[in-house]
């Protein structure tokens, strides 16, 4: 039976990267303590980049889930609880200038939408911070990284890039439970939708051709739009001055079933020490 490589290398700062995203996608939502960099010139007039949305007139005729009839914080209560109760859904874009991320995420088993084929609960994609690009995938509380050995071996340990090769990196529980927020599905929408200060309303624009109420945090000058047809989730977070690459999140495949499994054991690596 194939068992994990064990390997001796320090192990506090093999999460960094992923920490620092997991910060800057905080930053970007309505969690944030402050808003990001600001941008020369002020928002359009619909509260949205035109690099992101273009304005329709008349288009709240177009919004037919009723998400514009209620106040902006319970709008976001139904968007995060479609999330939630979703069997899992698909976020992209970049929080910060050099910081993409593509993340997919599982509900596992217990999604609501009883779709078979969901197995595991996590994530699995890809996050870039500074320079370094790393595979995560986390299945049911376990979180592993694999990716940018030439880092690992500066930040870690030289043997790193001997003992790793393609295989996955099993982080430590203590780090493992610190990233959370970008690799549990709840805790991820949570931390993006749920506001820590005023929210309110700025209309209707069109997203991706489907109109969309805006709601904007105003602690941090973030703004999410809503889908205004069928179930209220969240097309798009950006801050103020987004571009068509930084400062957007975009949420896609909601309620899809995603199917994660850990690598095989004899492709994990267990750091020790």
């Amino acid at each position: 039976v194939p068992r994990p490589v064990t390997a001796t290398m320090t192990s506090t700062t093999a999460a960094g990267p992923l920490v620092l995203a997991a910060a800057l996608v905080v930053a970007l939502s309505g969690c944030g303590s402050g808003s990001a960099e600001s941008p020369a010139a002020g928002p359009s007039p619909t509260g949205l980049s035109a690099a992101s949305a273009t304005a329709v007139p008349d288009l709240a005729d177009a919004v037919t889930n009723g998400v514009d009839e209620v106040n902006a914080a319970t709008a976001l209560d139904e968007a995060l609880a479609v999330l939630e109760q979703s069997a899992g859904y698909r976020v992209s874009g970049s929080p910060s200038a050099g910081a993409p991320l593509d993340l997919t995420f599982s509900a596992g088993e217990t999604a609501a939408s009883g779709e078979a084929g969901a197995v595991g609960r996590g994530a699995r994609g890809t996050l870039t911070q500074d320079g370094s690009t790393f595979e995560v995938l986390a299945v049911d509380g376990a979180v592993y990284v694999r990716g940018n050995l030439d880092w690992l071996a500066d930040e870690v340990a030289e043997s790193a890039r001997r003992t790793l090769g393609d295989k996955w990196l099993l982080l430590p529980d203590e780090s493992a439970q610190s990233l959370a927020t970008i690799t549990d599905p709840d805790a991820f929408a949570d931390a993006v939708l749920t506001p820590t200060g005023t929210v309110q309303s700025v209309g209707v624009s069109e997203i991706e051709d489907v109109p969309a109420v805006g709601i904007r945090y105003l602690d941090t000058d973030a703004t999410a739009w809503l889908s205004g047809v069928g179930e209220p989730y969240p097309l798009l977070v950006e801050r103020l001055g987004a571009t068509a690459t930084d400062g957007v999140l975009r949420f896609s495949d909601v309620d899809e079933p995603v199917t994660l499994t850990a690598p095989d054991a004899d492709q994990v690596v267990v750091v020790e020490g």
